[in-house]
């Protein structure tokens, strides 16, 4: 079991691995290459509430908080973030996220999200969910009239 000290040293850490510089392989240049912090806000205080937030000279910015809860019996770390920066192809990226008792759940409208279930699908989904009792059971599944 974790404790509440250890958890909290993870969260601080892995924030700290996020805002490490980035060294692309291909030699890079130009703002990325010059980018300097501009501004930083790191915060921990003894109860486990942190807030932990950065910019940089070529428009990267992170901003991060977190706090102790109590889930089933333990202490752990929760936390909520937003983040900011330019692709190489120029597109404006925001992010924005939670991490606590259902996991890492991001949003963002660079994210790729599932195509829809298609119509037939969902129509066969929800007359299995309406008609349990026609379950096959331990029965493989048959096309009706195949017996």
């Amino acid at each position: 079991m974790y404790t509440f000290k250890t958890l909290l040293l993870v969260a601080i850490c892995a924030t700290t691995t996020w805002g490490a510089p980035q060294r692309s392989s291909g030699g890079g240049g130009g703002a990325d290459k010059d980018a300097v912090i501009t501004s930083q806000q790191l915060e921990v205080n003894f109860d486990g509430n942190y807030v932990n937030n950065f910019e940089t000279s070529n428009g990267i910015s992170h901003q991060e908080s977190g706090a102790p809860k109590q889930i089933e019996g333990e202490t752990a770390v929760v936390s909520q973030g937003a983040e900011a920066w330019v692709a190489p192809d120029g597109q404006q990226i925001s992010l924005t996220w939670t991490a606590d008792e259902n996991g890492f759940q991001a949003q963002g409208s660079h994210l790729p999200t599932p195509p829809p279930i298609p119509a037939a699908i969902q129509q066969a989904l929800e007359y299995n969910a309406a008609h349990p009792e026609e379950d096959g059971g331990d029965q493989p599944n048959r096309p009706p009239g195949r017996g």
